[in-house]
């Protein structure tokens, strides 16, 4: 009897499970439907600013013979960048259709590049005087959602992102600011690939039917960039203290976007 009751219960749960997944699949079916729309290929290009965030390296000193340093001790570098141009190109298709009938997305592999100088920093909050430069080239491959609701729209606001690597290359010297060393003592130095992403919100104006002008805003973010400290008083390198680091800022661009 008991099992008897035991198949009863289970087979009216699987039933009514059964009937909610139906119903909840047919109210949510119109997330799915879709409307035809011009889409097709493009080539993008932008330029505009990059505004990095410091960067706050850290690590352990284990120096190699010949460079002053304690084992153990803290190698804390922090550093601050100035603002500079940051560039970029895309090949991209728009997909032929909308969504939830405004959404129309596209899809986009990017390359783009920011080099920008040194400003300031403090290694283990001291006074020291920095230099150097850090470059970027970032590869993306973006998704980008335009938001249309009517076909002679002449603003089009989109919103999206891209995910793939930085590829991060540090020149960061510095030295104490005592008065007697006359060049850099000590340097972050290296180049390090991470992971790379990306947040966009942007606008487009369609100029014809194969020009856009659009201009955007993103904060970008590189995880965990490794590097080296070393000692490079007297013309050496001398490792000194493995650092890393996330490294993030923003920036506003203007581009173009040809459709073929």
């Amino acid at each position: 009897m008991t099992h008897k009751l035991f198949t009863s219960s289970i087979s009216h749960l699987l039933a009514g499970t059964a009937l909610l997944f139906c119903s909840a699949t047919t109210q949510a079916k119109g997330l799915f439907d879709t409307d035809p729309a011009d889409g097709g290929l493009y080539l993008s290009g932008f330029v505009g600013a990059g505004f990095p965030n410091d960067a706050n390296f850290s690590g352990q000193q284990d120096p190699a013979l010949g460079s002053p340093g304690t084992a153990g001790a803290a190698a804390d570098i922090s550093a601050s960048f100035d603002n500079d141009v940051y560039f970029g190109g895309a090949v991209g298709y728009r997909l032929p259709y909308k969504f939830l009938t405004y959404l129309q997305p596209r899809v986009e592999l990017e390359v783009s590049y920011l080099d920008t100088d040194v400003d300031g920093g403090a290694f283990n909050d001291g006074d020291q005087i920095f230099g150097g430069s850090q470059e970027s080239l970032y590869i993306f491959v973006n998704s980008f959602t335009d938001i249309i609701w009517s076909e002679d729209q002449a603003i089009i606001p989109y919103f999206g992102g891209g995910i793939g690597i930085g590829v991060i290359d540090n020149d960061i010297t510095y030295f104490p600011n005592n008065g007697i060393a006359a060049a850099p003592t000590f340097g972050v130095q290296g180049q390090d690939t991470g992971l790379a992403s990306h947040t966009t919100l942007g606008v487009s104006i369609p100029v014809n039917d194969k020009l856009e002008v659009y201009g955007e805003g993103r904060y970008l973010l590189t995880l965990d960039v490794d590097d080296e400290r070393r000692f490079i008083g007297g013309g050496g390198e001398i490792f000194n203290a493995d650092v890393d680091d996330n490294l993030d800022g923003f920036s506003l661009t203007l581009g173009l976007r040809f459709k073929f």
